[in-house]
């Protein structure tokens, strides 16, 4: 397994020997400006070298990336796009999907994207990506979410899955015993990353977080019982269970992944990019990891659920070439580039044909390409990045010592005055 994984990710910096045939060798010299939070990352020697590829096939074409880390990415776009400055295209965050419709500063991808390309792309992708009838982004690789664990630790625990929320709490508690300090990588940071996270918690018991009745008004769920119980039951693995970290309020993504890479849990929700980030720190893990999706929660409602958080690029409405633009978007999701791609760091393809290949037929995988069934389309209220930001509140108050009382109070405030602005 570690062989097999030093492999993928040698495949993924020889992406010159997979660049297509000169499109537009012919044609006027092109700069395209992205903005990428993956040059940030651990991704970004993969994303360089896919671009530099292109560039040899298209000598025509020059490929320049603006470095942003995910947390300022909204907000550099929306500061560039009132000084009307913006790149030809910017990493979309699925939070500012309906912000960038309404902005009016992305075009629609669906009108450049080849036919051969989109027949590649399941519903499930087209209808994520899709807000008002614009696609928002090109599709590039999806990261959904679900339950990673040390299949090892399951085994020793005498356990044969992990299916409940019931289920996923005995766990917990056995893996702290197994590691001799904790079960379970709880991101509970007030951010968008430990935000996502508890999203697909609160929704495997039954909570939708705001929709639409049949008038067009806009409802919530997060007064709810399911809400209340949801919220409840995570913070109780910290404060009663003691299966988490010290420290569950301030723990970002990155120190949840080196908590399982370092031994010192063995359950972690997240996407499954965390799976590269794992054996990255660890490689010696290679063939201890699984996946299963989210599990049930056990109250009446109780579902699997799952955020598929497809990624890619938008097309702003700054571009002189979308088209340019789409055909090296496209490229970059291309089965030769997507499968050493997605093995070595979990950004899963979105390209069908891709997605069946043997590499992401192991255990690491399983659990993820389960969970894609169970997908709920991602909110289009408009406000939706604010509505992440009270459930937030409410998870890491309690962490921080609020009464649930106190902090559904407040969540109801917050709700009840965003709805009504919507609803007016």
């Amino acid at each position: 397994m570690k062989r097999k994984f030093a492999a993928a990710l040698g495949l993924c910096l020889a992406f010159s020997s997979l660049a297509p045939a000169a499109a537009f060798a012919e044609e006027e010299q092109v700069t395209l400006t992205i903005m990428s939070c993956l040059q940030t990352e651990d991704e970004a020697e993969q994303e360089a070298a896919m671009a530099q590829a292109y560039m040899d096939a298209n000598p025509n074409v020059t490929i320049e990336f603006i470095s942003v880390a995910n947390n300022d990415l909204d907000a550099q776009v929306t500061t560039l796009a009132a000084s009307d400055d913006l790149p030809d295209a910017f990493f979309m965050n699925c939070a500012f999907m309906s912000t960038a419709v309404d902005m009016g500063i992305i075009v629609d991808a669906s009108q450049y994207m080849s036919e051969e390309f989109t027949a590649e792309l399941s519903q499930e992708v087209l209808d994520y990506a899709t807000v008002d009838g614009v696609l928002t982004f090109v599709p590039w690789h999806q990261i959904p979410i679900a339950l990673i664990y040390r299949t090892d630790w399951l085994e020793q625990a005498g356990m044969d899955s992990i299916e409940t929320m019931d289920d996923f709490r005995e766990a917990a508690k056995a893996f702290t015993d197994i590691s001799g300090a904790y079960g379970f990588s709880m991101v509970g940071a007030r951010n968008g990353s430990g935000e996502a996270r508890f999203s697909v918690y609160a929704k495997a018991f039954g909570v939708d977080e705001v929709w639409q009745n049949e008038e067009g008004a806009w409802e919530s769920d997060l007064t709810s019982e399911n809400f209340r119980t949801a919220l409840q039951s995570f913070v109780d693995l910290d404060l009663v269970d003691g299966v988490v970290p010290a420290g569950s309020s301030e723990t970002a993504y990155s120190d949840a992944v080196t908590y399982f890479a370092n031994e010192q849990t063995g359950l972690l929700i997240s996407g499954s990019n965390a799976v590269g980030a794992i054996l990255n720190r660890n490689p010696e893990l290679a063939g201890k990891i699984g996946s299963v999706p989210i599990p049930a929660g056990t109250n009446e409602d109780g579902r699997h659920v799952t955020n598929l958080q497809v990624s890619g690029y938008a097309i702003t409405t700054a571009c002189e070439h979308p088209e340019i633009m789409t055909d090296y978007l496209e490229f970059m999701a291309n089965y030769d580039n997507a499968v050493p791609f997605g093995s070595s760091t979990g950004r899963l393809p979105v390209i069908n044909s891709a997605l069946e290949d043997e590499a992401f037929s192991g255990a690491e995988f399983v659990g993820f390409k389960d969970c894609m069934q169970y997908s709920i389309p991602y909110s289009t209220f408009p406000a939706y990045a604010e509505v992440q930001d009270i459930f937030g509140e409410a998870y890491n108050s309690m962490l921080t010592g609020s009464t649930i009382d106190d902090a559904m109070s407040t969540l109801e405030g917050r709700i009840t005055e965003l709805l009504a602005q919507y609803n007016e």
